[in-house]
């Protein structure tokens, strides 16, 4: 729509719709958000029979050709060609099992030929494969593919009423100076077209053009229009990585359009600029500036001055904080053993993105410690509907790069990362039953965190220790990421599966593929660090586990000594009690939640790190 035909009514607030759908062409080609890729063999027919909403499709007879369509949304239904010449097409949803479907029928037409079924909020991928298969009636082996429309989120609701300490800045506050707006050539005012608090807005079709906010603050929320004859707009923040938003919607409504990390207290500039582009159902190109509203929090507290090893031990040696995480239980396991810490080890909440990587309380809990964190972190939050496969595309670059930016605000670029852990096991998501998703997951993961991160964090790849239940080959090598993404190498060696009962059943498992020693030797010949990054006695396994064994501690401890000095990094007693865990408890006394206690290998730890070297 030209920018001189947009109405009042184009913008009048109306009943929100359902649900939103966004269609993706076949000529939509990339692989972002919304867009189609192609793989093997894919031909164009544009203006053939059928016809199509856009009078295009694409079509391959190929084994293997596959296509892939990555999206946003709650559920997405895939358009393509059946008829007389149709063949079997596979569709994948994030990686799981195929969904073969025959694409034959005695009449050629444009159809739905897949449904993903409702999905979780969020990021997706859709791969369909032509797996060169056909029904006894088919003369042929064609996989078409015409559209996907994908179902998005419910209107949003009303924007939140701005925080006590938010301060406004309309659309109307235009000039240079802080918290004011300022528009370049092409924006033009709405004035009682929209409900707003102010019922006014300002609003563009022009590409490039742009509205530029300054103000002074922790975090900017920018509230604008989304409609049906709107297309896409980009946010910048002090010229730093772009954010592109789509504020197209079927119903004109005012709402948050962005937010954006939490930044340093200062004086900061946003930029929202018309990028000249839609998408298919949209009727214009406009974009519409409401509001920004602007809140100040405290600044995080900035860290002790990391000064180095505080143990007296050559390595570094910590703890996990059983049984919150805070420094009050660090500092009393730490207090217990006769040393001080150099190390805590963490796990971020992996319910959803925020508390993966937004952790703020976990940073501040810290926030005045003066030693280094080890960060436990998956590539995704559990339980959300998210993959490696789809991590494995670049869907969420972009929350590490917040991720990055969060250790710049609270002063932690100098955390170690264990970059989804046990990954060779088969009791976490991010497990690597596919290798190729599992690497190119980690490599998307690593390289978007360093993006951003100021200098950037030591990230480890972590494995348990002995046997592989993942990949399918047992071969962890398969997992490895690649030297450009790994700083460290980490195992978990527990006294378990199987228990070490003896001096020689120890040094048969660390020589053996899988132990301390294999991997020590990897890690040395990729020059990386190597740690251990949990480890412990075993009561919580039964005959599985070893028990209160006082001389797994010292067999352990000897090979650090032994090591020291040569890549060997860190290691970190993993102190637990907990009903269901591995019960390697060390001092603190029985009740209370605390259902294990292993008071002579609890001794013997006690005896080697209250000495001195």
């Amino acid at each position: 729509m030209a920018l001189a035909s947009v109405t009042a009514s184009t913008w009048a607030l109306a009943t929100p719709a359902s649900a939103a759908t966004v269609t993706i062409e076949d000529t939509a080609v990339g692989t972002g958000n919304n867009q189609v890729s192609y793989t093997g063999t894919w031909t164009q027919c544009s203006g053939c029979a059928p016809s199509t909403l856009n009078g295009s499709y694409r079509s391959s007879t190929n084994y293997g050709s596959i296509a892939t369509v990555r999206f946003t949304g709650t559920q997405a239904n895939i358009f393509g060609v059946k008829g007389p010449d149709g063949g079997h097409a596979a569709f994948s949803v994030d990686g799981r099992t195929p969904t073969v479907v025959d694409t034959f029928a005695t009449t050629l037409a444009a159809s739905l030929v897949f449904s993903t079924g409702p999905l979780s909020a969020g990021a997706h991928t859709v791969q369909i494969t032509n797996i060169h298969e056909r029904n006894p009636a088919s003369n042929g082996y064609y996989v078409a593919f015409d559209r996907a429309e994908v179902t998005t989120d419910p209107a949003p609701p009303p924007p939140p009423p701005p925080a006590p300490t938010a301060t406004v800045v309309e659309d109307t506050a235009i000039g240079t100076g802080n918290n004011q707006v300022s528009y370049s050539t092409g924006w033009v005012p709405c004035v009682g077209c929209v409900t707003s608090p102010n019922n006014s807005l300002y609003y563009t079709g022009v590409a490039n053009a742009v509205a530029t906010v300054r103000f002074t603050g922790t975090q900017i929320n920018v509230y604008g229009v989304k409609g049906s004859a709107n297309g896409f707009g980009t946010f910048r923040i002090d010229g730093a990585q772009p954010v592109v938003v789509d504020t197209y919607a079927p119903v004109s409504s005012v709402t948050l359009l962005y937010t954006s990390n939490l930044l340093t207290a200062g004086a900061h500039t946003l930029t929202f600029t018309n990028d000249g582009h839609r998408s298919t159902a949209s009727s214009g190109n406009n974009i519409g500036f409401d509001r920004a509203e602007i809140t100040t929090t405290s600044v995080p507290s900035t860290p002790p001055i990391y000064a180095g090893p505080r143990s007296g031990k050559p390595w570094l040696s910590g703890t996990f904080p059983d049984p919150v995480m805070n420094q009050s239980n660090l500092e009393a396991f730490c207090t217990w053993r006769g040393t001080p810490c150099d190390f805590v080890l963490l796990y971020v909440t992996r319910n959803n993105w925020t508390n993966v990587t937004q952790p703020a309380d976990l940073l501040r809990t810290f926030a005045t410690w003066p030693g280094r964190l080890i960060i436990s972190i998956p590539p995704f939050p559990e339980n959300i509907g998210a993959s490696n496969a789809t991590c494995a595309t670049g869907a969420y670059d972009s929350y590490w790069r917040t991720f990055g930016t969060f250790l710049n605000t609270y002063g932690r670029q100098n955390s170690f990362l264990r970059l989804g852990w046990e990954s060779n096991g088969d009791w976490y998501q991010w497990a690597g039953t596919n290798p190729t998703d599992y690497v190119n997951c980690f490599r998307h993961v690593a390289d978007a965190i360093n993006s951003t991160a100021e200098p950037d964090p030591t990230i480890c790849w972590c494995l348990n220790a002995h046997y592989s239940q993942n990949p399918p080959s047992h071969n962890p090598m398969e997992l490895y990421p690649g030297d450009a993404w790994v700083d460290g190498v980490g195992l978990d060696a527990y006294d378990h599966y199987p228990p070490s009962t003896t001096k020689a059943a120890f040094d048969a498992q660390a020589n053996a593929p899988g132990g301390l020693n294999y991997w020590y030797n990897f890690a040395q010949a990729h020059n990386k660090l190597f740690g251990v990054g949990e480890w412990g006695v075993v009561s919580g396994s039964g005959d599985n586990g070893g028990g209160d064994n006082a001389n797994y501690v010292q067999w352990m401890y000897d090979w650090f000594v032994a090591h020291a000095g040569k890549g060997f990094a860190y290691e970190y007693y993993f102190n637990n009690c907990d009903q269901g865990n591995v019960g390697s408890n060390l001092y603190r006394p029985l009740g209370n939640g605390c259902f294990y206690r292993n008071p002579n290998a609890g001794a013997r730890y006690k005896q080697l790190y209250s000495a001195r070297p």
